[in-house]
């Protein structure tokens, strides 16, 4: 640790011991300083805009604190990651950092951020309690050294069960039409995918249906059904390992090799980009995908003029290959979001309360808006006005206007939810009142050591498995005869350090 972290660590305990009693007290009494205060907050602009001061959000928690937020993020930088790195050169950091936990976790080693933990203890006491809820959180935004350094915002639900993402979505029309069922078997899944290959089901008289595509690049939503992952996943063992190095994923490779020769996936799968399910649905050629729900199911109304019968819908995952019912596709309770306090602040007290006010009931609140304008409240919970529901832009984007942006707090899904048509709420549904969901791989904070041999390794490793997977599914090389050799080579590239260094963070995660 540099002289000048040692140095402003010592300051902040000063800080600390010597802070007189304030009026906020994180329940009855939320004004954090006695005469209008500001505090600056890096929170970059992408497609979706980025909190100002300005908003009724903002504007309504500087009411009820007497601390006014002021975005410090270059507007004209849309990439978050060229943001927050120019921000980081500029050679003074904001009170406040929001981002991404990708983004943010090397800051911990570069000692951009402050650790939390005392602060906390002193002045944080809904922090606290939201930490002792939310457990993975308290994981999430604990550093190498076993301090605590930010906080992660929530999707709402409950703590220990995976939020539903992404789904199996199938044409019921062309079921219909055929007399099929839905699958629930993965030879089920199999037999339907080939009839719509094969029997005609969009009625034109030509072979040109697509029984299944992706709008990314490459088969990984369908590994799964062999038990397979497409990347780092925990094994039964309790370790991690790389799935693309595993005997389940060569399984799934061979076999998918196959459909793609017999025109089952989408012969252009590596090349016709994020509208494959556009144009491919628009055609009336797609048949079948694994999607986010929202997106996926607005399919239905998006394509209608062109495809009258189109009913695109989710269906249970069809059972694996050793018969189990369930789904890698899910998010936790958290969202990917955090913001923490920087080294540079000069008021840590007045920054750990304006982030503790987010977490009071009132703060809460402000997650759906201002009641009487954007919400009101029956028998205890916050229900959205007309207004805000049907505004033209969509109810997430209604939020967004007002500054109800991804920060650390609690939060919900009520937006996205509310943007749902019937085919794709109907599906969330099915999902989220099951227990197909498994937990998402968590996010790992690495050390210095672990994150010097990722970097040198992973770039190459992903670029070689990438190279491997699609030359295996177009057929230009054969999964048994070089199977081998492919484990030789990732072993090579720094596989065997590369996990290691996962398994470090991980014991670490898991605080043995």
């Amino acid at each position: 640790m540099t002289r000048r972290i040692l140095t402003l660590l010592l300051a902040v305990s000063l800080t600390l011991a010597a802070a007189p009693a304030l009026a906020y007290n994180g329940d009855d009494d939320l004004k954090i300083t006695p005469e209008p205060s500001a505090i600056t907050l890096f929170y970059a602009f992408d497609g979706n805009g980025a909190p100002k001061g300005d908003m009724p959000i903002w504007q309504e928690a500087a009411r009820l604190t007497n601390v006014q937020m002021r975005n410090v993020a270059n507007e004209s930088i849309t990439d978050v990651k060229e943001s927050l790195n120019t921000m980081l050169a500029s050679g003074k950091l904001p009170d406040l950092i929001q981002g991404h936990r990708d983004n943010l976790a090397p800051l911990i080693s570069q000692g951009a951020f402050l650790p939390l933990d005392d602060l906390i203890a002193q002045y944080g006491q809904n922090i606290q309690r939201f930490l002792e809820e939310y457990p993975d959180a308290k994981r999430a935004g604990t550093g190498p050294d076993g301090q605590f350094y930010y906080i992660s915002g929530t999707l709402g639900g409950d703590p220990s069960k995976a939020l539903p993402s992404m789904g199996f979505f199938i044409r019921q029309d062309w079921l219909d039409k055929l007399g099929l069922a839905q699958p629930t078997t993965l030879e089920e899944y199999k037999s339907v995918l080939y009839a719509f290959r094969n029997e005609d089901p969009n009625g034109n008289g030509e072979k040109d249906e697509v029984p299944w595509f992706y709008r990314d690049t490459g088969i990984w939503p369908l590994l799964e059904l062999w038990n397979a992952e497409n990347g780092w996943y925990i094994k039964e063992d309790g370790k991690i390992y790389q799935g693309r190095a595993q005997e389940e994923y060569k399984a799934a490779l061979k076999e998918l090799a196959q459909w793609y020769a017999d025109g089952v996936i989408d012969p252009e799968i590596f090349t016709r980009g994020s509208q494959a399910r556009q144009f491919l649905l628009g055609n009336d050629q797609g048949g079948a995908t694994i999607d986010w729900f929202s997106s996926t199911g607005a399919m239905n109304d998006t394509v209608r003029e062109q495809v009258p019968d189109i009913n695109f819908v989710a269906f249970a995952p069809p059972g694996d290959i050793s018969g189990v019912v369930k789904t890698n596709r899910s998010r936790t309770s958290l969202h990917s979001y955090a913001w923490g306090i920087s080294i540079d602040c000069e008021d840590p007290v007045k920054a750990i309360q304006f982030m503790d006010f987010f977490f009071t009931p009132v703060g809460q609140l402000l997650t759906y808006g201002i009641e009487g304008d954007d919400y009101t409240l029956v028998d205890g919970s916050p229900v959205p006005t007309k207004k805000a529901l049907t505004n033209p832009a969509g109810y997430p984007n209604y939020l967004r206007s007002i500054g109800c942006y991804e920060i650390g707090r609690y939060g919900n899904i009520m937006g996205e939810l509310a943007a749902m048509n019937k085919q794709a709420r109907d599906g969330y549904d099915l999902y989220a009142a099951s227990d197909w969901v498994r937990m998402p791989f968590p996010t790992l904070v690495f050390n210095e050591d672990e994150r010097y041999e990722l970097d040198n390794y992973i770039a190459n490793l992903n670029a070689l498995t990438d190279e491997y997977q699609q030359r295996c599914l177009l057929g230009a090389q054969d999964v048994d005869s070089t199977w081998n050799q492919y484990i030789a080579n990732l072993e090579a590239m720094g596989l065997i350090e590369a996990t290691a260094a996962y398994n470090s963070a991980y014991e670490r995660y898991l605080g043995e």
